[in-house]
Order: C-alpha cells, then sequence, then structure tokens
C-alpha cells in the first residue's frame, strides 16, 4: 500500500476475514517482504492490565470519563495501547523491529471498532516511515482534493457521499493517509467501511442503486470503500481545501474561511495521538505545512444538498 508492504496476521479466522474485508481490493495476491506488520491473536478474554496507572487516557469519550484508549509505558520504550474491552496491543519504538503485536475478543469484532484497533494500532509505525493519518473523508476532481474533517456524526460522510454522486473520486472515507511529496502534503487513497444511515438515504436517494445487494446491519448499510466505488480510487493527490463541517438546522449550507491556526488545532484534534511523543514533531510540520497549503473553510451544513457540489468545486 504507498510503498509499503504491510502483513496483517492472525490465527483466528474471524480475524482474517474481517481484515479481508476492510483491506478489499488492496490485497496482494501473494506474500512478500513485509516492511512493517501487526499480528492480532483472539482469545475469550484481554490478559490482565500492568499495575501501573497508563500515561495517557482518552476522556469524555463514555459516561463517567471513561476512555476508549488508554496507553501504559512497557520496557525499551514499547507501549502498551488498551482498546476498553476490546484489544490490547503493544507497538515498537523506531529503533526496534516494526512489528505489533496483541490480542483482540469479541466485543473488538462490533460496531466498526476492528477498523478503529487496525489502523490505530498500524498508526505509529506509518509515522515512523512518513505517513499520517487524519480522520477525513478526502476526494478529488478537476485538480482539486479536498478533505471534509471532523468526528463521527459531523456530517462529513453524507456531504462525501453527495460529492461522488457528481462526478469526484474517492480518496477516503473517514481514515486518511497523508504523505509528503516534493514539499507538498498529498492524500493518498485508504482503504476502509463506508457505514450509510437511514437518514443519509432518505438525502440522498441515489445511493439506493450501489446498495441494492447489501443487506442492512441494525438498519445502516456496511460497504467497503472499494465497492462503493467499483474499485475506481482517485490517484493520489495535494491537498488543496479544508473543510470542517457543522450540521445545523438551516435551509442552505454556507461557507465561511477558517483562520489557519485555528483550523491547525482543529486538525491536531483529528490527527495526532497525543500518547507518540517519538513522531510529535515531525508529524505537527506534516500538518502545519498543510494549512499553509490549503485553503480552510467552515462548512455549516443545511438541509439541501444538491447545492453543496458546486459549492465546494467552485470554493
Amino acid at each position: 500500500m504507498h510503498r509499503l508492504n504491510i502483513a496483517l496476521e492472525s490465527e483466528h479466522e474471524k480475524v482474517c476475514r474481517l481484515w479481508q474485508t476492510l483491506f478489499q481490493g488492496w490485497v496482494l495476491p501473494t506474500a512478500v517482504q513485509s516492511d512493517l506488520s501487526l499480528h492480532l491473536q483472539f482469545q475469550a478474554a484481554l490478559p490482565p492490565l500492568p499495575i501501573e496507572p497508563p500515561y495517557f487516557r482518552d476522556t469524555h469519550d463514555l459516561p463517567g470519563e471513561v476512555g476508549i484508549l488508554s496507553v501504559y509505558q512497557q520496557e525499551a520504550g514499547y507501549k502498551l495501547l488498551h482498546y476498553l474491552d476490546g484489544a490490547l496491543v503493544s507497538v515498537p519504538p523506531a529503533d526496534a523491529p516494526p512489528v505489533a503485536r496483541g490480542v483482540v475478543v469479541e466485543k473488538a469484532m462490533q460496531y466498526g471498532r476492528f477498523e478503529d484497533i487496525t489502523f490505530t494500532s498500524l498508526a505509529p509505525l506509518l509515522r515512523q516511515r512518513g505517513y499520517y493519518l487524519v480522520h477525513a473523508f478526502a476526494a478529488s476532481k478537476d485538480g482539486q482534493t479536498l478533505l471534509i474533517i471532523g468526528p463521527s456524526g459531523s456530517g462529513k460522510t453524507t456531504t462525501g457521499l453527495s460529492l461522488l454522486l457528481h462526478g469526484w473520486e474517492l480518496l477516503a472515507n473517514d481514515i486518511l493517509l497523508l504523505e509528503e511529496r516534493n514539499g507538498r502534503i498529498y492524500a493518498l487513497p485508504t482503504p476502509g467501511i463506508v457505514n450509510i444511515r437511514p437518514r443519509t438515504l432518505e438525502l440522498l436517494p441515489a445511493l439506493q442503486p450501489r446498495l441494492a445487494s447489501i443487506p442492512p446491519v441494525f438498519g445502516q448499510y456496511n460497504i467497503t470503500g472499494e465497492a462503493l466505488v467499483n474499485g475506481r480510487w482517485s490517484a493520489p493527490s495535494p491537498i488543496t481545501h479544508l473543510y470542517f463541517p457543522y450540521i445545523e438546522q438551516r435551509p442552505q449550507t454556507t461557507l465561511h474561511r477558517r483562520n489557519r491556526a485555528v483550523a491547525l488545532a482543529s486538525l491536531m484534534s483529528e490527527s495526532m495521538d497525543r500518547w507518540d511523543e517519538e513522531t510529535m514533531s515531525d508529524h505537527l510540520t506534516i500538518l502545519q505545512k498543510l494549512v499553509r497549503q490549503a485553503d480552510a473553510f467552515e462548512l455549516h451544513l443545511g438541509q439541501e444538498l444538491e447545492q453543496i457540489p458546486a459549492l465546494l468545486q467552485y470554493a
């Protein structure tokens, strides 16, 4: 994937099947020498946590300030990532073999958590090699490449899907790879699952034919990016525009310029892992270059989606 060979290994059939789905269209037909690896074992329960408290913990993700992710310091610079009730993964420092190893349980396979666990566990190894992740929908058309950046529920997927229906080419739905090439920050096509909720189909009924063969799960449709675009991804492209969406009860969608410093702060919250001090400086440099390179806007989303493709194409 983008000059990197990533080995994903497990003895558990369900884990391998989930990876096959997540990376549909990107799996090599034969084994090659890997640049980095993630090994996951499946167990009925997670091993005991370290006695020492974590040095980093996400807060406010769940009631009672219980975080989804906690990080423990291990010997020789290794870090232990604890995904609440889902997985324990040990990731290496830059001077160690690039192999992350961990354990997952059944709850890791539910509600899209497995995709998050996979990419979060790979993220430090990717950063050590100059690839950086950001929570964003990304697409390109006619020399423009935009990122719609925000957390789950911010409207980025629905907005992005409206672009695909108007001739834009997909780069990523939720997790996007960034890389610096010849002094510019590029968006790289990145595999992932697209979750399409009933409300999105109400707003974008033209999506229905693409989902005709997919049964809904808990009321929503889950389709790989590869299947959604029938394998026709955008080529890697230099980023020209950054959009930060807000869902509002208004009829029309409007754009407002966003201050570059504010845009940088928003990017940092959706891209940087504060527990990974080893790559933090290089990561910050990439994001600083990106906000200098691209125009940044606040995207105040209204109920009328038909206007969005033209609004963004000519911003």
